[in-house]
């Protein structure tokens, strides 16, 4: 595949699952979602993403030592130092800021969060991170573009819940922070992308695996509706 070729299908993966395009995302935003509903998106959430967001971006970092030591190990220890104390924000790890949302803004208990069972969509997302970084490291740019497809879907989702919903945005963290941290996350998985990727004879690999990834996070979200 050529390289043009290849570049347009990665777009297209982020185009199609998109986050602000996402039905949850705009009942949000519109000030739609019901309580319980608001409560999907730190249920199903925790589960793919953040209860392991440290020890995920840990093992990145520690294959791309393996595999890259240089700019882009580099790259993930700092991603890891973000993940598990918020070094670079300046704010708290990002399972904290997911706690805050979850104590704070939905004045929920923490147990709740922590002993809620999430979909088996969100649960496949999770897992197939671990593969990747388990049996194909060199695909690791696959998580970046799911930064970058849910970027702006942050944006939306803490507007409408500091306009419609009253929650302050000292509990809004998660999403503020985050906005500003993946578009950054996005731009480093295309780079990744273009090193361990782009020209192996490896990318309708690699696309499949990002499609795969790109169908749970999208499904883990359908979860966050049904409440």
């Amino acid at each position: 595949m050529d390289t043009a070729t290849f570049h347009a299908e990665i777009n297209k993966i982020v185009a199609e699952h998109r986050l602000d395009q996402h039905p949850y995302v705009k009942l949000v935003n519109q000030g739609k979602a019901t309580r319980a509903q608001l409560a999907g998106y730190p249920i199903q959430h925790y589960e793919m993403t953040v209860r392991d967001s440290a020890p995920l971006a840990a093992s990145v970092f520690l294959r791309m030592q393996d595999i890259a030591p240089g700019s882009s190990a580099r790259g993930a220890a700092k991603s890891f130092a973000e993940e598990a104390l918020g070094i670079y924000s300046k704010t708290a790890g990002h399972c904290d800021l997911l706690f805050e949302l979850w104590e704070g803004g939905l004045e929920l208990p923490k147990t709740q969060l922590v002993q809620a069972i999430a979909s088996s969509d969100a649960m496949a997302f999770n897992g197939c991170m671990y593969r990747l970084l388990r049996l194909k490291p060199h695909f690791i740019g696959a998580i970046g573009l799911m930064e970058e497809i849910e970027v702006e879907a942050y944006r939306m989702l803490w507007e409408g819940m500091e306009r419609h919903y009253g929650i302050g945005v000292e509990h809004l963290r998660f999403f503020t922070v985050h906005y500003e941290a993946d578009k950054e996350h996005g731009e480093a998985g295309h780079r990744v992308i273009d090193h361990f990727v782009t020209g192996t004879g490896r990318e309708e690999e690699f696309l499949a695996e990002a499609r795969t990834l790109a169908h749970f996070f999208w499904k883990g979200f359908d979860a966050m509706m049904v409440a």
